[in-house]
């Protein structure tokens, strides 16, 4: 019972060990240092929807420079 009890002690001191070793590689490496981006990259549109990707067509421009998008979505302005 005793070489049992020894055996589980230290098979939990070498685990306990094992973790904070990593917890410490993970600190060493910057895991740990922007806790807020992560939760809100989700939000973050990196890809295009696929209605959005262009067909290699310029878009009409306005006269202030800008993309004229109501005529691409609107069949009666093209007419």
């Amino acid at each position: 019972m005793t070489s049992s009890l020894i055996a589980l002690i230290l098979l939990s001191f070498c685990l306990g060990c094992g973790c904070w070793l990593f917890f410490l590689w993970g600190v060493h490496r910057g895991e740990f240092n922007d806790m807020e981006r992560p939760k809100h990259r989700m939000l973050d549109d990196e890809t295009p929807l696929p209605h959005e990707k262009r067909s290699g067509a310029a878009e009409p421009e306005s006269s202030d420079g800008n993309v004229d998008n109501a005529s691409a979505h609107d069949p009666q302005s093209r007419q």
